[in-house]
């Protein structure tokens, strides 16, 4: 699926996509503006502005903060209203970090398989997918893509995913075959090719006869262009308009990108339309959602700067929205793919049209179980415990400033004038004279005390349960105090699995959407890609190139899966966690897996002791450096002239333990590098095969050395097999 061809269309083409986008614009209206208010309302939740309110004239959440009470009150008025108790414990927001960081504890990387096991060129197409979906991982930053789509997910139940390409010096220069068109002159008698510039004669044969001139493609230098990279951008629904009563996004035939840039930036992309660019302003309730409105702002200035940009595609069969059979003829010979069209501003002006596929670029992805596209925000059923719990909050506070009651005094009783002139102080007399008849006492008054309910804090802790039972996050998977009892560590672990498998709903149909995303990446890559490419790669603390070649791009793949089968992802404390328990169990074959060298790194990751010294580490890192220098390019192997070769580097028999030497080689020979090192660089395979027999044949030497130096009957010393420690 490659992207789209840009194509240039009459105005009568213009005004139909026109037609066609506003009339699927507006066909929900309604409905929409009901979503927005929804999705707008959970947005603010997320960021701790909880005490607002629906505002019809302006369209959108205000807030208490963004009223000037000093503008509508006087200052003796503003004091007379006392404090306001709009105090937020922000559950909605915990809740939803620790579910989010739940579910992105561990990104699996996903993997290709071949689509006939059996065919060569297959297998090696699966493997150089699987290269490249790393490498679109690495670009960019998969962790924190993956973070905000959960985001997303949990304030608004649906997340896009967008992909370009994009090339710019920054990533690199990358040099380029430079053709031109030449003109040749073919000898007819000799065959000799020779420039149309020199003698009509041939000089090979001496023939007279007029050649035959052909005009060939000859390559004249190289030119530098700028690398490119598969870029994914995330948008929600308050940027993403579809169709409301798709199923899913096969069902969408139409897909509406807006948002908001300023007018200088548009002009810079769009020079030929710049005088009606100046002229737009922005006045509709989607711009509104899309901005941070309930915080204080001069909304004129910030209209007049920015102009919305309105990217939208659409389906072939959208086109029958036109009941002009000609036009719609024109459109579907136009836009074969489906068209791609972008429009400015209100008055919707045409900027540029593509011929291209909506799936090629998004891909849409749903919090959970829905009958449509649109399936409800994670973070939806908080909202009304939230609302709960800041009501109680501010009715405690209000309840504890009014906990010291008001007294009513008589003033012919008390002097407030003289009471007035000194500060309360403990032991104080004040002049005060009882009426005729009456106690002093009778004469004041005290208003009862304010006092909380006894049930108030079981509601408040009935409302935390509340809340961990319908979103799912319990105690076992934010941390918090359990519920009930104490546990020991085994009821512990069966109470986090079990509160894991309640959001593996949403885990499932997270992880579907990103698979299907960074797969469209990798066939966009494909697609695009347009010389042989290396990345780099970390292995055993050093790193060795990886290479993405377009020849290895020939064969078929059956499918697309993420590494880990779809598995709940892993923390580290559970990978911690899971080490110790197979430590305690002391089994030789177990430890044996564990301890071997090339486990050195994931324990010490594990257990977070980077300043751990493993036995055989610092071997292994060195054979590694060695292995990276045996495979480059101008490295090769020299002929031992007995069948067998001498590798570029050789071994080190004083510090080299031989048997690690020997296991990282063969791990890194059988591993993707190796493998396709076999393939792309036999040079460099064989000079490693050298490298790995050189110390095979000095592990041999000392085992029969030991031999030889044990008394019969005896045992050999084993300990100098491994020089390592010394």
């Amino acid at each position: 699926m490659p992207l789209g061809k840009k194509v240039e269309i009459d105005e009568e083409l213009q005004s139909a996509l026109r037609d066609i986008v506003k009339d699927f614009d507006k066909e929900d209206d309604e409905l929409h503006k009901a979503q927005i208010k929804m999705w707008k309302k959970l947005e603010e939740y997320w960021h701790g502005l909880q005490k607002i309110f629906w505002s019809e004239q302006d369209q959108s959440w205000i807030s208490p903060d963004s009223v000037h009470f000093d503008e509508v009150f006087s200052p003796d008025e503003v004091a007379q209203l006392g404090p306001i108790y709009d105090y937020v414990v922000d559950i909605y927001k915990a809740h939803g970090e620790s579910i989010i960081s739940a579910l992105a504890a561990q990104i699996p990387p996903i993997r290709y398989r071949p689509d006939d096991a059996d065919d060569e060129s297959d297998r090696l197409t699966a493997q150089t997918y699987s290269k490249i979906a790393d490498l679109v991982y690495i670009h960019n930053k998969a962790k924190l893509i993956f973070l905000q789509a959960l985001c997303f997910l949990y304030n608004a139940g649906i997340v896009f995913s967008y992909r370009y390409v994009e090339s710019d010096p920054k990533f690199g220069l990358v040099d380029l075959p430079k053709y031109e068109n030449v003109e040749t002159l073919t000898c007819p008698q000799c065959g000799n090719v020779r420039e149309a510039n020199e003698l009509e004669l041939c000089l090979t044969c001496g023939a007279d006869i007029p050649p035959v001139a052909t005009a060939t493609v000859k390559q004249s230098g190289t030119i530098q262009t700028p690398k490119s990279r598969i870029k994914i951008d995330i948008f929600g629904p308050l940027h993403v308009k579809v169709s409301y009563y798709a199923r899913n996004q096969a069902a969408c035939g139409y897909l509406i990108l807006k948002t908001d840039q300023n007018k200088a930036l548009v002009k810079s992309v769009f020079p030929d339309i710049e005088d009606a660019i100046e002229g737009e302003r922005l006045e509709s309730m989607d711009r509104f959602a899309r901005s941070s409105y309930s915080y204080p702002h001069d909304t004129v200035d910030i209209k007049m700067d920015l102009v919305t940009v309105e990217k939208v595609w659409l389906r072939p069969w959208t086109f029958f929205k036109v009941t002009d059979k000609e036009k719609r003829k024109r459109l579907q010979e136009t836009f074969p793919s489906g068209a791609q069209v972008t429009f400015i501003g209100k008055n919707r002006i045409f900027a540029e049209a593509y011929d291209e596929e909506l799936d090629v670029r998004w891909d849409i992805g749903q919090a959970g179980l829905s009958t449509f596209i649109h399936s409800d925000p994670i973070g939806k059923v908080i909202v009304p415990l939230q609302d709960m719990r800041n009501e109680l909050v501010n009715l405690t506070m209000d309840t504890i400033d009014h906990g010291i009651p008001a007294t009513y005094a008589d003033p012919e009783v008390l002097s407030f004038d003289d009471y007035g002139k000194f500060e309360s102080q403990p032991g104080c007399i004040y002049p005060a004279k009882a009426k005729e008849g009456q106690n002093l006492q009778s004469s004041f008054a005290n208003e009862p005390k304010s006092t909380m309910s006894k049930e108030h804090m079981l509601f408040f802790r009935q409302i935390d349960q509340d809340a961990q039972f319908a979103s799912g996050d319990f105690p076992a998977i934010h941390g918090g105090p359990s519920e009930g009892k104490s546990r020991t560590l085994g009821e512990y672990a069966m109470s986090k699995q079990m509160a894991l498998q309640r959001l593996s709903i949403v885990w499932e149909y997270a992880l579907d959407w990103w698979v299907r995303t960074i797969d469209g990446g990798v066939h966009l890559y494909a697609d695009t890609v347009i010389s042989d490419q290396q990345y780099s790669k970390k292995q055993d603390n050093d790193y060795v190139n990886v290479w993405i070649r377009r020849s290895q791009m020939e064969g078929k793949v059956g499918g697309v899966e993420p590494e880990s089968g779809g598995a709940f992802p892993v923390s580290i404390v559970q990978k911690r966690d899971t080490l110790l328990k197979l430590i305690e169990l002391n089994n030789p074959m177990i430890d044996a897996a564990l301890y071997t060298p090339a486990n050195a790194k994931m324990l010490k990751e594990a257990l977070a002791l980077n300043d751990l010294d493993l036995p055989g580490e610092d071997q292994r890192v060195k054979q590694a450096r060695e292995i990276n220098d045996l495979i480059k390019p101008n490295a090769e192997p020299v002929p031992d002239g007995l069948g067998g070769f001498i590798p570029s580097i050789g071994i080190d028999p004083d510090v080299d333990d031989h048997a690690v030497h020997i296991a990282v080689i063969k791990s890194f020979l059988v591993g993707t590098v190796g493998m396709d090192l076999k393939d792309t660089n036999p040079a460099g395979y064989v000079n490693c095969i050298a490298h790995l027999r050189a110390h095979q044949q000095a592990l041999m030497q000392l085992t029969m050395q030991a031999h030889e130096s044990s008394a019969p009957g005896e045992p050999p010393d084993t300990a100098t097999l491994s020089t390592e420690g010394e």
